[in-house]
């Protein structure tokens, strides 16, 4: 069987192939070595898309990488193969592209993509996009002054509705579809660093400094190992007590509670999203010398059959453990004139609720409280629990949070380097969960308060460190009465101030 050919795919507002830095090359050193990787080195190929136009969209990128790469493929041979490198959002380009031209036309068997292996890839997108064109070109150290198109920011605004269809179609689809098993297995693999490059730091931006991810793209955006949970309100029984309803109506049920099948997942430490210094793949020199982005990549590209894949995906996650116990966390940096700062970089998880009822509308004029202890109280949350919370601008009720997971499951003190506390015991205040609050009075077509319900022990049965759980809330649309009535009354009457009337 012939070797696959190798093609790189960079992330957005890049202008220039300089992007790649030295990996290619380094790459095809890698690969001349015995027992180097199984690649056609002699064809390497290096993408350039436009991401900076507002016309272009991802699924644009994508069709124009299906002509591209066809083209290739054809003059490479029959039945030739490739695997592929990508970089931030073209992680997200090559997965719209395999969803759209091999998984959902029913040919993931014909697919051509042997090995995809992304580095810090937005899936579930990135936190910065919401900051907007201008104040992202504004960061220069990240995007070279090149405004980003708003066709591909819109994909990649955390709780898109776009990255959400491919991240649930991930979830429900593709673990039937066994990919990396058959005579053509496609092997996918997520490597993201959890450094901040101190130097690129954009002080007006702190998302640049989040823990928790790179600078640009969190861990738990990053990562495939998602989860997709549905929470439904019971419906109401005509002609039932107002209070009786608003009662029972009261728990959200559990109506859905699907894994995303296993893809391997390696937290690179000392690595951020760019930069030549500490960037996940701008770092990476042709010398010879070690590097975690080379020995990683390598690994992944060793993969021959599905055994070896979950093999690997295993070894990662027991690696990232090593990497996040809790002495491990802190980082310290020296700063001429100031004190030392220590940073201490939790495992976090990402929270994308939907908030929707039964009719399919979205709602965003409903309150959304996260509670802690038997009592449910939004008081007794932990500490620095929550590190962010967007909304996203173009899908009302779609909302993102941020968690320190471990303030919320609980943490061992941690220790500095001259062995004293520099953070005690984390104590956790479980069970953890949800409140619902419609905004307003009573309506004639109403949503009613709800919370979670017995049958999900608590949030944190369904969140993981460095993972995303998307959580879908089906709250019930309830009508009164007096939307319409009927009345035998032939007399003229005004019935605007007529009581709303019971749930029907």
């Amino acid at each position: 069987m012939a070797k696959p050919l190798l093609v790189f795919v960079h992330g957005w507002s890049v202008t220039s192939t300089s992007t790649y830095g030295e990996l290619p090359a380094r790459l095809k050193r890698e690969a001349a070595r015995r027992g180097g990787p199984g690649l056609d080195v002699a064809h390497v190929y290096l993408g350039q898309y436009v991401s900076f136009r507002d016309e272009v969209r991802l699924g644009d990128i994508a069709r124009a990488f299906e002509h591209a790469i066809a083209g290739v493929l054809a003059g490479a041979g029959r039945d030739r193969r490739f695997a592929c490198i990508t970089h931030s959002t073209g992680g997200p380009v090559v997965r719209e592209w395999l969803d759209r031209y091999y998984v959902r036309p029913g040919r993931a068997g014909d697919c051509p993509l042997s090995h995809l292996v992304m580095l810090a890839p937005a899936n579930f997108g990135s936190a910065l996009a919401q900051l907007g064109k201008g104040r992202l070109a504004g960061i220069r150290a990240w995007f070279n002054g090149v405004e980003p198109g708003q066709g591909v920011l819109d994909w990649l605004e955390l709780a898109s509705p776009e990255s959400l269809a491919l991240n649930l179609g991930w979830i429900h689809d593709y673990p039937k579809l066994h990919l990396s098993r058959g005579p053509r297995p496609v092997f996918q693999f997520v490597l993201s660093g959890d450094a901040i490059d101190r130097k690129l730091y954009d002080h007006v931006n702190a998302y640049t400094g989040e823990t928790g991810g790179d600078g640009v793209v969190r861990l738990a955006a990053a990562n495939l190992n998602a989860r997709h949970v549905v929470l439904e309100q019971a419906a109401p029984v005509p002609g039932e007590a107002l209070p009786s309803a608003r009662k029972r109506l009261r728990e959200l049920k559990l109506a859905g509670n699907r894994r995303a099948a296993t893809t391997p997942f390696r937290i690179l430490p000392g690595l951020s999203h760019s930069g030549t210094d500490m960037g996940i793949l701008a770092s990476v020199r042709d010398d010879g010398q070690p590097h975690p982005t080379v020995d990683a990549v390598l690994r992944c590209l060793a993969v021959s059959d599905e055994a070896g894949y979950q093999a690997l995906a295993g070894d990662f996650q027991t690696e990232n453990a090593v990497h996040q116990q809790p002495a491990r966390r802190v980082e310290i940096e020296k700063i001429p004139v100031l004190p030392d700062r220590r940073y201490i970089h939790d495992p976090h998880s990402m929270l994308v609720f939907r908030l929707m009822d039964d009719s399919g509308a979205r709602l965003g004029d409903l309150d959304l409280l996260l509670t802690a202890g038997p009592a449910a109280d939004p008081n007794q949350l932990p500490e620095g629990f929550l590190t962010d919370r967007q909304g996203n601008r173009r899908a009302p009720g779609h909302l993102a949070f941020f968690l320190n997971h471990a303030a919320l499951a609980g943490s061992e003190p941690i220790p500095g380097p001259d062995g004293k506390i520099l953070r005690p015991t984390r104590e956790p205040r479980p069970p953890y969960g949800l409140k619902l609050q419609p905004r307003g009075g009573d309506r004639l077509v109403e949503h009613w308060a709800a919370q979670l319900g017995a049958d999900l022990g608590g949030l944190l049965d369904v969140i993981e460190p460095n993972q995303t759980t998307i959580i879908d809330i089906v709250m019930r649309r309830v009508v009164r009465e007096g939307v319409f009535r009927l009345t035998r009354s032939l007399g003229a009457r005004d019935f605007r101030d007529d009581p709303a009337g019971g749930a029907l």
